[in-house]
């Protein structure tokens, strides 16, 4: 090999060499985001986590001794810690009160679908019913000369109509609740025990809101 040829190899290699040392550099260099990091969206993720664990936390929580809860203020949360009621139960507690109106013995909560009379038993001294609220359940319809709102009435307002008793006016609350609402009057045909002749005798009687 020359010398000529010795340098040209030299000078190469040198180039290689300082041509990997700054791509290695290059590649090691922090590189920023394209996006900035939604630290607001972590924070807000961070805070409904805390709540739904401490809401859990809550809800699995026993009764104190001698502590009681109040069915028409207390929230679902709250009701779920009645002995044998859970997060579906208390649900349909809150939705009674609201459309049915308060409930002022322990007798009364027998109306929510899924409590029967041994519930209602269990419930009897863990239940606060010593100052029942006014106004709970109003405005479901049910005032003379106002037709009844499918969507917002309880039981004794749908017992108001012709051919609706207790059994009627508990299958139609189980199906609005099944199916969210009902969008029309016409939907009451879901009902068993509703047929076109009651439908058509209701419909002048009875609208969605």
């Amino acid at each position: 090999m020359t010398t000529e040829e010795r340098r040209t190899v030299i000078t190469t290699a040198a180039i290689l060499l300082v041509a990997s040392l700054i791509r290695v550099g290059w590649e090691a260099r922090p590189v920023p985001p394209l996006l900035a990091p939604d630290t607001t969206a972590y924070a807000e993720l961070t805070a409904e986590t805390d709540r739904l664990l401490a809401e859990e936390e809550r809800r699995n929580t026993p009764l104190a001794e001698g502590e009681r809860i109040d069915p028409n203020r207390d929230s679902e949360v709250e009701l779920a810690r009645l002995p044998g009621v859970g997060p579906a139960l208390a649900r349909r507690i809150v939705e009674s009160r609201e459309v049915e109106g308060a409930f002022r013995t322990p007798e009364d909560l027998a109306r929510v679908a899924g409590i029967g009379e041994a519930t209602v038993a269990r419930l009897r001294t863990v239940l606060d019913l010593d100052d029942p609220p006014e106004g709970l359940g109003r405005g479901t319809g049910d005032d003379a000369g106002r037709p009844v709102a499918l969507n917002r009435a309880g039981t004794e307002a749908l017992e108001t109509l012709p051919g609706i008793g207790p059994a009627l006016a508990q299958r139609i609350l189980e199906v609005r609740r099944a199916r969210g609402g009902f969008g029309a009057v016409d939907d009451l045909l879901e009902v068993p025990g509703v047929g076109p002749a009651t439908l058509e005798r209701l419909r002048p009687l009875v609208s969605v809101w």
